[in-house]
């Protein structure tokens, strides 16, 4: 290799380094965090097949960099929690945040569910039909194609049985023909709009909207 060629490698080494520390490069693991004017872009494409399906999408992009990521983290109610951001004991086990006091928010399975209740279904209803917990949302749905994911549907990075953990997000979009997915991730310790990468890999669907 060529001295102008090793030069111009560190070069563009270090120009990467610049951007993910400036936060212009944002990316996680295998998928693209879109940015602010990106999703809102991808958003203004949107077509809904009903009401029910637009409250969960807008629902699940309101809260894009305004909730912490809380291992246990639930909320039922239409509106937001006036706890969010309150510092509160991660109560549930198994995960490396529990047992200290961090700001309270949502996991990724609560973010799905606080979506889902935003259309005023009530907290017994979606708990019937969505679930609480990645195990019980990957049951209460039903396997899709990634090409059949509408707007609203959920994506896995892992399935079940087989699996202890899992993560989980909603459809808020597409670029170029490829879903956009909204969760709640502890990477960022927030909620984030990305493309799938090789994290979301497995698409259901809760089947709550019409078809047609």
């Amino acid at each position: 290799m060529s001295k102008h060629l090793r030069t111009l490698r560190k070069l563009a080494a270090a120009a990467i380094a610049v951007l993910i520390m400036l936060g212009l490069f944002a990316c996680s693991g295998s998928y693209r965090i879109l940015s602010e004017k990106q999703t809102e872009s991808m958003a203004a494409r949107n077509a809904y097949d009903s009401e029910q399906q637009r409250t969960v999408v807008e629902a699940a992009l309101s809260l894009v960099g305004r909730v912490s990521y809380f291992w246990g983290g639930k909320y039922y109610s239409v509106g937001e929690c006036p706890d969010w951001g309150t510092p509160r004991e991660v109560t549930s086990p198994g995960h490396s945040t529990s047992g200290t006091v961090i700001p309270f928010g949502l996991d990724c399975s609560g973010f799905v569910t606080w979506c889902f209740c935003q259309t005023g279904a009530g907290k017994e209803s979606v708990l019937e039909t969505v679930g609480d917990g990645t195990w019980n949302q990957w049951f209460n749905s039903e396997p899709i194609e990634k090409s059949e994911a509408r707007l609203g549907d959920v994506a896995f990075s892992k399935e079940y049985p087989g699996s202890k953990s899992n993560h989980v997000g909603i459809v808020v979009g597409f670029i170029d023909g490829e879903p956009v997915i909204a969760h709640c991730t502890p990477s960022e310790n927030t909620v984030v709009v990305s493309t799938c990468g090789d994290t979301f890999v497995y698409f259901r669907s809760f089947s709550l909207f019409p078809t047609d």
